[in-house]
């Protein structure tokens, strides 16, 4: 099973098929179910970290992946935060829109006057994670899917020590996106193309190996619109 709209593969033909790479996995899920990296860990060799706050999908991925494993949010501190439990929706309460709110409510079916299932999970930011766990200065690839707390955990990641060589972002089709888009602008990535309801962002650093990458990268299995 690989990533729901081939951002694995976009990710390895645009790095080369690179072997032995390091990843951030942010709202893994199961680590099967749409994972964007568990192709790179099973037939690459990669490793790296899966984050997942819900509980059940945590048990499951540490079953499923030999990667390190953490049942906890991303965010903006570290500490607690009030998480709703909606399945592959699942989100931090406080970074969900008007809209998302509506959409977790229809999917889980409950009355507009109805409380939203919350519980507390724990959260970390991502310098202090990536600290804990001694990564690399150079990730390969981070998979950041958290249901609307992309920008907050953004605004908190240390750029001055570490360097990503891509990263997808998802923003469906959210307020954030244009605010993700500029913040990583000014820290030197490039938004290269789209992949369903995630951006796809590279350092200029791997761009500006020229035509080369930029084929590769087109020619991979779901297929993005470079921007």
């Amino acid at each position: 099973m690989t990533s729901q709209h081939g951002q694995d593969a976009y990710v390895l033909a645009a790095l080369g098929h690179r072997r032995a790479g390091y990843f951030l996995d942010s709202g893994a899920s199961n680590g099967v179910r749409s994972s964007n990296t568990r192709l790179l860990e099973q037939e690459y060799g990669w490793t790296g970290i899966c984050v997942e706050p819900n509980p059940r999908y945590y048990a499951e991925l540490t079953a499923n992946r030999r990667c390190f494993h953490v049942n906890c949010c991303l965010y903006d501190h570290d500490g607690t935060v009030e998480f709703v439990e909606a399945g592959t929706i699942g989100g931090i309460l406080g970074e969900y829109s008007p809209q998302m709110l509506t959409h977790v409510r229809r999917a889980l079916e409950l009355p507009d006057d109805a409380p939203m299932p919350v519980t507390v999970v724990p959260c970390r930011t991502v310098g202090s994670l990536l600290r804990e766990f001694r990564a690399p200065r150079v990730i390969d690839y981070w998979s950041l899917d958290t249901e609307g707390s992309e920008l907050a955990i953004l605004r908190t990641f240390p750029f001055g020590r570490y360097l990503l060589r891509m990263l997808t972002v998802e923003h469906n089709w959210g307020p954030d996106r244009r605010p993700v888009h500029d913040l990583l602008a000014r820290h030197g990535y490039l938004r290269v193309a789209e992949l369903g309801c995630d951006d796809v962002y590279a350092h200029r650093s791997v761009v500006s190996r020229g035509e080369a990458w930029r084929s590769r990268a087109l020619s991979a299995r779901g297929r993005g619109r470079p921007s």
